[in-house]
């Protein structure tokens, strides 16, 4: 696990320990706090990768995408008391009563309808001075765009014709703002307001991929070669200098197939808006 994501979850272990409270009629009430994981659908941390930083993992403030893995990790504290019973659920449907520590429970958001779901988590302790309590927490479920790009190669019993590295690698550019997403459709522009993500879609011979931002027709970003399911977090420039100054930029990527081959560039052209714009 690396240091970002132990560092997470120290953080989320002090914030659970002080949890309890001693009842006015006796008794310790559980103290509960949910923290959340989301994996990609291959099992790997979902992370957005932003101009000259390092890659950001998830965080639950950013939306889930659509067939992550979501674990949840319920953190219960009972003071003095012996736990109960523990139960999850999902949009008040029963998930699991888990028996024993750790109680973590996974979801496939790939069940799940876009929008917000929530979480609850219900603990008691047991008697004779059993108390008991509940946390919520939500989170958004965005789809990826139906419209991803798919090469299909011809199967059949004859020779499929010979496809170039232009044909296999192609990529197209898309966000999960459907709002943004429709203007990529109509005009290949977006406009960024806010904090927005972007993916990469391709056919199945894309393994990786990586962008670049030109403005005046200055190359001003060259992105690592990131894997293919990592997004890009777009946003205009906050009070404390991160983020990107107002203008027009040029989002371009190429995607390769794992072995130093790139395909041709796509681009859509973002404005990115002043602060007070976006207010």
């Amino acid at each position: 696990m690396s240091r970002a994501i132990s560092h997470a979850f120290l953080i989320a272990l002090f914030l659970a320990a002080p949890l309890t409270g001693l009842a006015a009629t006796g008794g310790y009430v559980p103290g509960i706090k949910i923290v959340l994981e989301d994996r990609t659908p291959q099992g790997d941390l979902r992370t957005f990768q932003r101009p000259g930083y390092p890659p950001t993992y998830w965080t639950q403030d950013l939306p889930v995408v659509h067939g992550d893995l979501l674990t949840v990790n319920p953190m219960i504290a009972t003071g003095g008391a012996e736990l109960g019973q523990v139960k999850v659920r999902r949009d008040n449907t029963n998930l699991a009563m888990p028996a024993a520590p750790p109680f973590r429970v996974q979801v496939n958001t790939a069940d799940l309808a876009p929008g917000y779901h929530m979480i609850e988590v219900w603990a008691t302790t047991k008697p004779p001075d059993a108390k008991q309590n509940s946390a919520t927490t939500t989170f958004l479920v965005v789809p990826q765009n139906d419209s991803l790009l798919r090469i299909m190669q011809g199967e059949g019993a004859g020779a499929a014709p010979a496809v170039s590295d232009e044909e296999r690698l192609a990529a197209a550019i898309h966000s999960l703002d459907p709002s943004i997403e429709k203007g990529i459709a109509a005009s290949s522009t977006a406009e960024v307001k806010a904090a927005t993500l972007f993916f990469v879609a391709a056919g199945a011979a894309a393994k990786d991929y990586f962008y670049t931002l030109t403005r005046d027709g200055q190359l001003t970003y060259t992105s690592p070669k990131l894997p293919l399911q990592t997004h890009i977090l777009l946003e205009p420039q906050k009070p404390d200098g991160q983020g990107l100054a107002p203008g027009t930029l040029i989002l371009t990527v190429r995607v390769g197939d794992g072995q130093g081959r790139f395909g041709p560039p796509a681009w859509i052209t973002v404005h990115i808006k002043a602060p007070e714009a976006a207010k």
